[in-house]
């Protein structure tokens, strides 16, 4: 056996070569498409959307790069730059490999982040780091992500800019939330909302019955907001200012709630703990009938309770008091089952769906019908395509939100 090359702890060899670009990725996936194979997946691995663009240094880049390179030639696959600071890896693999590439290239740029940024951990936006497509299920999603790709650096060359992942961006600073509030004020509560507050309702899906709307929820558009206001923000790694942002964005919807919720239907909205202690909230109770706080469900990240769990069992205590309802946000698959739902309280769990979901959620399966007996409803959100509804069925759950059910029931997509 011939002795392994020394190399420096900390410095990454040389990747071989530079990785494929991306015209390499469309003529192969378009091959695939041609000739399909089973076993064959895409995997995205994006830089972009997990760091702010102050830390997506060239050095950071380069070192990622030649790690994805490494970890996609010990498989055999093939390894692609999609844009200025993203790739994408082409390979076939089975289950058991895929989950240890996807382990090992989160691992390894994990490392590179907190090697070249010590300190950056809590803001990486690990969720997004890196996504996994099987082509034989879901070529039509893998084939999206690439032709995003494509049309930046199709109207950046038209442009005459470089094709980079995003123009300039500054940090969030608080005048810019200042004027989030003073837009409002200026606006009035009926404009405000006819701009920047979307809606989107949850399906109830039950075999041989018609689908039907049974909750809508209210939100600020984040994106129709940024484009008068900040639209040359950088939202990411923003810590605790977006967290201050937030709480501005809830004390709008508590003011505005009565104006843009006019019936007596079952309706959501999102908040953070801290903002039941607010006056803003106070003066929503004051102003909401009995009748309507009744039908009211709150939506409270999973992450946010557990990080303020003393300051959420008061906050439980007040809006159950008053008749309200409870739902935990934002609950990954992989953290199904992590915290128990039934003893926080809460009548609804929102699930993501989201690339690799249906093997994680096979997993969490007990954990769904524990969820399912205790009455805490689960809710498959974010949902873009039918595979949804099939897995959802088949583990008991019948309640969905996302485009694709804006467009079962009939409603524009936001």
């Amino acid at each position: 056996m011939s002795e392994a090359s020394p190399h420096v702890v900390g410095v990454r060899p040389e990747a071989q070569g530079p990785p494929k670009d991306l015209r390499a990725l469309v003529h192969d996936m378009g091959h695939w498409r041609h000739a399909p194979e089973g076993g064959v997946n895409l995997v995205i691995i994006s830089v972009a959307s997990a760091l702010p663009e102050a830390k997506r240094t060239p050095g950071l880049v380069k070192e990622i790069a030649a790690g994805t390179m490494e970890i996609a030639g010990k498989r055999g696959g093939s390894c692609y730059q999609v844009s200025m600071c993203d790739f994408a890896i082409m390979a076939k693999l089975n289950e058991t490999m895929l989950i240890g590439m996807v382990r090992d290239l989160k691992v390894d740029m994990l490392r590179t982040i907190e090697r070249n940024f010590p300190g950056s951990f809590g803001t990486i936006d690990q969720s997004r780091l890196v996504l996994s497509y099987d082509l034989v299920a879901n070529y039509r999603s893998a084939a999206d992500r690439v032709a995003k790709y494509a049309e930046v650096a199709q109207r950046a060359v038209a442009e005459g800019e470089p094709a980079g992942d995003n123009k300039q961006l500054r940090p969030l600073t608080p005048s810019d939330i200042k004027n989030v509030m003073k837009a409002y004020e200026k606006f009035g509560t009926e404009k405000f909302i006819k701009a920047f507050v979307r809606t989107q309702d949850v399906m109830l899906n039950i075999p041989g019955q018609k689908p039907e709307s049974v909750l809508r929820e209210y939100f600020i558009s984040m994106d129709l907001l940024r484009k008068p206001l900040f639209i040359d923000v950088e939202m990411r790694g923003s810590g605790r200012l977006f967290n201050e942002f937030t709480l501005v964005l809830d004390q709008i919807l508590l003011q505005a709630f009565n104006q843009m919720h006019t019936t007596k239907d079952r309706c959501s909205i999102n908040l953070n703990v801290e903002s039941v202690f607010t006056e803003a909230f106070e003066g929503f109770i004051e102003a909401t009938p009995e009748d309507v706080l009744k039908q009211v469900v709150f939506e409270f990240r999973q992450s946010n309770i557990v990080e303020n769990f003393d300051e959420f069992q008061v906050a439980r205590g007040l809006i159950k008091s008053k008749g309200a309802h409870i739902a935990v946000d934002q609950v990954f698959p992989q953290t199904v089952g992590l915290v128990d739902l039934d003893y926080i309280g809460a009548s609804i769990a929102k699930i993501h769906w989201r690339t690799g979901a249906e093997d994680i959620l096979k997993e969490r399966e007990r954990a769904v019908k524990y969820m399912i007996e205790c009455n805490v409803a689960p809710v498959l959100i974010r949902v873009d395509n039918e595979r949804a509804l099939e897995v959802g069925a088949r583990m008991g759950i019948n309640m969905f939100q996302g485009f694709l059910i804006d467009k079962m029931l009939g409603l524009p997509s936001n």
